[in-house]
C-alpha cells in the first residue's frame, strides 16, 4: 500500500507534468505560427495559463493547496529552457574548387517527404524543441548542399568529413542527411556502423525510427512508420538480428534496382568478409544499372578500421579496399564520414590511388563541423574545474586496479575486490536514481557506466563482484528505507546505510533531504542489474524493451559509438593515452537534459588532465576549420595544414607510422609552440635561470627599454618591442630543451626565424609574464622591476629527471593578445563573438591572426603546488608523486625559466623536416597503448 508521503508526490509529479504537457503543446503552436523570438516572458506566461488551466479539472481541485504555483512552476520552467537550450549554432564547412551549390535553386522541386516525418518524429515523439530541429535542419542542408545534385546529368565524386563531439547527436544528424537525401534522389544508401554487432544493432534501430519505419525483423511500425500519413517505407536490406548475409542477398535478390521506387538502405559492420559480399552483389547488378543509381555511403566512427593503416607498406588494408571499391562501382557517389576524433582522417594522403580500389577517402570536397551547444555535457565542463577545491562533476581514482604484481591486469586474470571508489560510484549511482524518481522521471533509462579493463576475465570477475555488492545493497534497503525517523533515529543503521547517507552528503544533499531519499531508494535499487557488455557475455542493454536501469560493465565495446540511455555515473579506471582511443571512450560526454546536475565521472587526475588536452586539441582543430573558412581555403590545404601539427602527428603515430624513425614536413606558420618539460638536474635549471637574465641585460644593455603593451595598461609583466632577430636567435640557440618538450626544439625555430628574416619580418615583439601572488611568493627581477613567477604544478607524469607541467600549458588563453592595439582588441572580440565564440573564451589562435611579428614570452616559474598547499594539494595531487620519490615534500619548489612562441601567419608555406620515432612519442605522453591491440581480446 503506498504511504501519505509517496501518495502526495504521486500526485504532485501527475500534476506537474499535466502542466508541463499543456503549456508545451501551446508554446510549439506558437512555434508553428512562425514566432521567431520566444522569450522567457512568453514562456514564463504560458506555464501560468498551463497552471490554471490544469487546477480547474476535477481530479486536481482538491489538492491545488499541496500544488502552489511556487512549488510547480519553476522547475517545470527551467526544464522546457534546457531543453530548448540543446539548439546548436549553425556548422560552418570548408570546400573544395569544384562545389557546386545546388540545393537552394532545387528546394521547390523536392517533395521534402521522408525528412518531414523525421523532423516531426524528432518534435513529436523525441520531444526536441523546435528550434534544436531547425538548427539540425539547416546543418543537414548544408552538408547535403556539399554533396552533389543526385539528379543531376555526369558523374561525381565527392568525399567528404563530418566532425561532432563526442556524444553530441551524430546519429541524428545522419539519419537527418539520409532522409533529406533520400527526397533528393539518392537511392541507394550505405551506413557503415562500427565494428561490432552490438553497435550496427543499434544504429540499424534507430534508422528503422528515423527513416524505414518499419522493424524489419517483426514487420512491425516503429518510429516515423507510426504516423497516419506514413507511406514508401524504404527498403531496409538489413536487419537489428541480421547483417548483410545470404540470406539477405537471396531476399534482395529478386529486386529491380534500376525500377526500385523507393531507396534501398543497407546498415553493415565495417567487416571485410561483409563488405565483400556487398561489393559482390552489387557487381552482379550490372555497371549499366549502377551508373544510373546515385549512392551515398555513411561511414560512421570514420576514423576506425576505415583508415588505409597500411600505406608505409604502399599496400591497401583490406576494409579500406572494400569501401574503396565500392564506391567505385557508382559513377554518382558521395562519401561522407563522420567523427569525434578527426586526426586520423585529416592525416590520410591526399594522393593516394591504387588501380583497382581508386583514390583513398581523403574528404578533399569537404570538411563539415557540428558545434555543439551550451547544453553539451563535454570537456570544458567535466573536467574544466578539476583544480578546484570541489570539482563539480570529476571525482578522483587514487589508485586504479592492479593485480597482485601491482600492474595493470593481463588476460585470463580477475578481479577480487571492489575498489573503495567504485563501491562509491555504485552508492552515487543508487542515489542519482532516487533523485530522477523523486523528479517525476521513474520511466526514463538511467546507466552507470564501467570500464576498467580490456580483458573479458576482468569484466567477468567485476560484474560478480558488482552483482555481490549491489545484493548487500538491496538486503539493507529493504530493511531500512521504510522504516519512520523515528524508528530509523532510534535503530542504529548498518555500515551500508551510514555509507549512503555519506554517499548522498556527499554528492546529492541540495537536491532532496535524507529521508525523501531514504524512502525512494527500495525503488531505486529495485530493477537496477549489472550487464556485461562484450563478445563472450549474453548480455544486453535492452532499451528497446522499456525503461532500464544497468550498471554496465565492459571494455572497448563500451567505448566506441555505442550510446549509454541516461548515462549519470561513469567510473573508468583505465591508463589509454592514444588520443583518439581515449576521446571515444568518453560516454559521458553529450546531452543530459534535465539530469546534468545529477553526473559524475570518476577516474584518475592523470586520465582527466588527458582528457582536457585532448578537447583542447580537437577544438583547435574544428576552429582552424572556421579559420580556413575566412582565408577561402580548401580541404586539401586543411590537411596540408594539420599534417603539419606535431601534437596531431605523434597522437597517431604509434599505429599510423609503422616502426622506426618518421619524418614529417611542419608548417610553424601561424603556430604557437611552448616549453612544457624541463630537465630537472640543478645544472640544467640554473644554466636556462641565468640564460633569461642574461638575454634580458643584453637586451638593457643595447638600449631596449620596456614599454606599456597597446592594450593593457595595468599589466604586470614588462613588455619591450621591436627586438631584432639576431637576439631571440641566439637565445633559442642556447637554451637547454628538455628532449621531453620536442615541439620547442631550437633547431626547427631557429630554421622558421631564418624564413621570416628572409621576407623582411626580422623584429620580434618580447613579454616577461608575471605571475599571482596567491599561487606563489617567488619573485624574479629585470630591468628594475621585480616580477612573481608564474607557478606551475607539477603533471601525474613528472619523474625524477624531468618536470612536466600540469596540463602541458605555460600559455595563458589571451596572452598571445599583449602586442595588439585596442582597436585591433575590439576588432578580434567582434569577429569571433560573430563566428559564434564566447567573448570569455577566445583562443590565443584567434589573437594569433592579428599578430604582425613574432611573441617570444619568457615565463619566470616556480615550480611547486602552490605557496600555501591546499588540502585537495595535500590530498589528491601529492602523493602519487611522493609514492615514486619524484617529488620530496609538497613544499618543495623548483626554479626556472620556460618561453612560449607565436609565430604570426605570413604565408610561408616552406615546411621544416621534423624527426620522430617511438622514443619522442614516449617523451611526449609516455608509453601509448593502441586501443585496437589492447583490446583484441574483448574482439
Amino acid at each position: 500500500m503506498m504511504n501519505s508521503y509517496a501518495l502526495k508526490e504521486e500526485v504532485r509529479l501527475s500534476f506537474a507534468k499535466e502542466v508541463y504537457e499543456i503549456a508545451n503543446r501551446w508554446l510549439n503552436e506558437k512555434h508553428s505560427e512562425g514566432v521567431e523570438d520566444i522569450t522567457e516572458e512568453i514562456i514564463q506566461k504560458y506555464f501560468n495559463r498551463a497552471y490554471t488551466a490544469a487546477s480547474v479539472k476535477p481530479e486536481w481541485e482538491d489538492n491545488t493547496e499541496l500544488l502552489s504555483q511556487e512549488d510547480v512552476l519553476p522547475a517545470l520552467v527551467e526544464r522546457y529552457k534546457q531543453q530548448e537550450s540543446y539548439v546548436r549554432p549553425v556548422g560552418r564547412a570548408i570546400e573544395d574548387d569544384e562545389t557546386k551549390h545546388w540545393l537552394d535553386g532545387a528546394k521547390s522541386r523536392i517533395k521534402w517527404h521522408y525528412s518531414g516525418l523525421y523532423e516531426r518524429y524528432l518534435r513529436e515523439t523525441k520531444k526536441w524543441g523546435w528550434d534544436t530541429v531547425e538548427s539540425m535542419g539547416m546543418d543537414t542542408d548544408g552538408i547535403l548542399d556539399l554533396m552533389a545534385n543526385p539528379r543531376e546529368e555526369g558523374e561525381f565524386d565527392r568525399r567528404g568529413l563530418v566532425i561532432a563531439n563526442v556524444q553530441s547527436g551524430k546519429t541524428a544528424n545522419y539519419i537527418g542527411l539520409i532522409a533529406k537525401a533520400a527526397d533528393a534522389g539518392y537511392r541507394f544508401i550505405i551506413v557503415l556502423a562500427g565494428i561490432h554487432n552490438v553497435l550496427r544493432g543499434q544504429t540499424q534501430k534507430r534508422i528503422e525510427e528515423g527513416f524505414t519505419g518499419k522493424d524489419v525483423d517483426t514487420h512491425k511500425c516503429v518510429g516515423v512508420g507510426l504516423f497516419d500519413d506514413f507511406d514508401q517505407s524504404p527498403q531496409a536490406a538489413t536487419s537489428r538480428k541480421r547483417d548483410f548475409n545470404k540470406t539477405t542477398e537471396a531476399i534482395l535478390g529478386g529486386i529491380n534496382l534500376q525500377e526500385s521506387a523507393t531507396p534501398i538502405v543497407l546498415v553493415i559492420k565495417k567487416n571485410a568478409v561483409i563488405l565483400n559480399a556487398v561489393k559482390n552483389w552489387l557487381k552482379r547488378a550490372g555497371s549499366s544499372i549502377l551508373k544510373k543509381q546515385p549512392l551515398l555511403l555513411i561511414d560512421d566512427e570514420a576514423d576506425n578500421a576505415s583508415i588505409n593503416v597500411k600505406s608505409f607498406q604502399d599496400d591497401i588494408s583490406k576494409i579500406n579496399a572494400q569501401i574503396r571499391e565500392i564506391l567505385q562501382l557508382f559513377s554518382k557517389r558521395v562519401y561522407v564520414g563522420y567523427t569525434a576524433t578527426p586526426f586520423a582522417n585529416v592525416l590520410i594522403d591526399s594522393r593516394g590511388y591504387d588501380r583497382d580500389a581508386g583514390a583513398d577517402i581523403f574528404p578533399k570536397s569537404f570538411i563539415y563541423t557540428l558545434h555543439p551547444s551550451d547544453a553539451y555535457f563535454g570537456a570544458d565542463k567535466v573536467f574544466g574545474d578539476i583544480d578546484d577545491s570541489s570539482p563539480r562533476y570529476y571525482r578522483e581514482i587514487m589508485n586504479i586496479p592492479l593485480n597482485a604484481e601491482g600492474k595493470p591486469f593481463k588476460s585470463g586474470e580477475v578481479l577480487d575486490t571492489l575498489p573503495g571508489s567504485l563501491e562509491e560510484a555504485v552508492r552515487a549511482f543508487i542515489i542519482a536514481c532516487a533523485v530522477r524518481i523523486l523528479r517525476g522521471e521513474k520511466h526514463e533509462h538511467m546507466t552507470m557506466m564501467v570500464n576498467v579493463s580490456p580483458y573479458k576475465s576482468v569484466q567477468q570477475s567485476g560484474k560478480l563482484l558488482l552483482s555481490y555488492y549491489l545484493k548487500d545493497l538491496r538486503d539493507a534497503i529493504n530493511a531500512y528505507s521504510d522504516l519512520s525517523s523515528v524508528q530509523y533515529d532510534c535503530i542504529q543503521p548498518n555500515p551500508i546505510m551510514r555509507k549512503l547517507e555519506e554517499t548522498w552528503q556527499k554528492e546529492y544533499a541540495s537536491q532532496y533531504d535524507w529521508q525523501s531519499i531514504r524512502h525512494t531508494l527500495r525503488e531505486a535499487i529495485g530493477s537496477i542489474r549489472v550487464a556485461e557488455i562484450n563478445s563472450q557475455s549474453k548480455d544486453s542493454l535492452r532499451y528497446e524493451e522499456g525503461p532500464q536501469r544497468v550498471i554496465a560493465i565492459g571494455g572497448y565495446r563500451l567505448s566506441r559509438g555505442l550510446t549509454l540511455e541516461g548515462l549519470m555515473v561513469s567510473y573508468y579506471a583505465r591508463n589509454t593515452k592514444a588520443y583518439d582511443s581515449l576521446m571515444q571512450m568518453a560516454r559521458w560526454f553529450g546531452y543530459r537534459m534535465g539530469y546534468e546536475d545529477v553526473c559524475r565521472v570518476w577516474m584518475t587526475r592523470e586520465s582527466a588532465e588527458w582528457y582536457r588536452e585532448v578537447a583542447s586539441i580537437t577544438e583547435e582543430l574544428m576552429d582552424q576549420v572556421d579559420s580556413m573558412l575566412a582565408s577561402n581555403m580548401t580541404p586539401m590545404q586543411y590537411g596540408l595544414r594539420i599534417r603539419s601539427n606535431i601534437d596531431v602527428l605523434m597522437i597517431t603515430a604509434r599505429n599510423k607510422m609503422g616502426s622506426g624513425e618518421q619524418t614529417a614536413r611542419v608548417i610553424l606558420d601561424g603556430s604557437a609552440v611552448q616549453t612544457t618539460a624541463f630537465n630537472r638536474t640543478t645544472l640544467v635549471l640554473r644554466k636556462n635561470e641565468q640564460l633569461a637574465v642574461e638575454f634580458l641585460k643584453t637586451l638593457q644593455e643595447a638600449g631596449y627599454r620596456p614599454s606599456v603593451p597597446p592594450a593593457r595598461e595595468n599589466d604586470r609583466g614588462i613588455y619591450i618591442e621591436k627586438v631584432p632577430s639576431q637576439y631571440i636567435i641566439d637565445y633559442l640557440n642556447r637554451y637547454d630543451n628538455s628532449s621531453g618538450s620536442p615541439k620547442t626544439d631550437p633547431e626547427l625555430l631557429v630554421k622558421h626565424a631564418g624564413l621570416l628574416e628572409d621576407i623582411g619580418v626580422d623584429r620580434w615583439n618580447v613579454y616577461v609574464a608575471s605571475g599571482n601572488s596567491d599561487y606563489t611568493n617567488d619573485t624574479f627581477s629585470v630591468f628594475g622591476k621585480t616580477l612573481i613567477r608564474e607557478q606551475r604544478k607539477p603533471a601525474a607524469q613528472t619523474t625524477l629527471d624531468t618536470f612536466y607541467v600540469a596540463n602541458r600549458a605555460l600559455m595563458s588563453r589571451d596572452v598571445e593578445s599583449i602586442p595588439l592595439t585596442g582597436q585591433q582588441m575590439e576588432y578580434a572580440r567582434k569577429q569571433a563573438v560573430s563566428r559564434g565564440i564566447k567573448e570569455a573564451n577566445i583562443p590565443g589562435w584567434w589573437y594569433r591572426r592579428y599578430l604582425g611579428a613574432p611573441l617570444l614570452v619568457i615565463h619566470p616559474l616556480s615550480m611547486r603546488f602552490r605557496a600555501h598547499p591546499t588540502k585537495m594539494d595535500r590530498e589528491r595531487y601529492y602523493p602519487e608523486l611522493r609514492e615514486r620519490g619524484v617529488w620530496p615534500s609538497i613544499d618543495h619548489v623548483e626554479r626556472t625559466v620556460g618561453w612560449s612562441i607565436s609565430f604570426p601567419e605570413k604565408g610561408i608555406e616552406e615546411p621544416i623536416t621534423y624527426t620522430y620515432n617511438d622514443v619522442s612519442i614516449r617523451q611526449r605522453i609516455g608509453e601509448i597503448n593502441v586501443e585496437e591491440e589492447e583490446d583484441a581480446p574483448d574482439e
